[in-house]
């Protein structure tokens, strides 16, 4: 897990400097983006739909790593794979509150593809595997349906015209409906994404 958040941090500045676009500032309303989307939670497809000058939804769905958690494992709680360890289904819904734009405007910063720092909360509901073959995985390495609820803070940003990277930190609360166990864990993601098509709030 600690690898994890230093990947999560090291790309996070890796990036910033290719964050910034040399697109005119044009508006601080937010736009609807149709995206692809990969990262540490896996590969989907995502809208992120606003509903008012700060306020948004995104919505996504794929195939991902996947979560149990085991009390009386080794482990002794939380576990969780990547994509390629035999994936599960995802549906993810993120409300989020974008609140640096107008700030970003007078500085002359790019708000290409909804650029922004917000505070958002997310919920996201994780299949068993979708193609489970092995038996000793089941037995020794479940993956369970799962529902984790999280608060976090984080940052958006454009990468060219058609690309996008998000970050984000927090906490949050995943309840496994199989093993009937809960747990809080720390929580961190980085995502890339590729934007299909974009529209203006109507």
């Amino acid at each position: 897990m600690k690898s994890n958040f230093l990947l999560l941090a090291l790309s996070m500045f890796s990036f910033s400097a290719l964050a910034q676009s040399d697109e005119p500032v044009q508006s601080t309303e937010l736009v609807s983006i149709t995206k692809l989307e990969v990262g540490l939670h896996g590969i989907g497809v995502g809208y992120e739909v606003p509903f008012s000058d700060k306020w948004s939804i995104n919505l996504s769905a794929g195939l991902g790593g996947g979560y149990s958690i085991d009390k009386n494992s080794y482990a002794n709680g939380f576990n969780s794979t990547f994509i390629l360890n035999e994936p599960v289904a995802y549906f993810r819904s993120e409300f989020k509150y974008t609140y640096n734009r107008d700030k970003r405007a007078t500085k002359s910063k790019s708000l290409l593809n909804n650029a922004g720092n917000y505070i958002a909360l997310q919920t996201k509901y994780t299949t068993a595997r979708v193609f489970e073959n092995n038996e000793w995985n089941q037995l020794n390495n479940p993956l369970n349906r799962t529902l984790l609820n999280e608060v976090h803070w984080g940052m958006q940003r454009p990468l060219g015209q058609k690309f996008l990277y998000s970050f984000h930190l927090g906490l949050g609360y995943a309840t496994d409906f199989d093993f009937k166990n809960s747990q809080l864990y720390p929580a961190a993601g980085i995502q890339f994404a590729y934007v299909i098509s974009k529209n203006k709030r109507l």
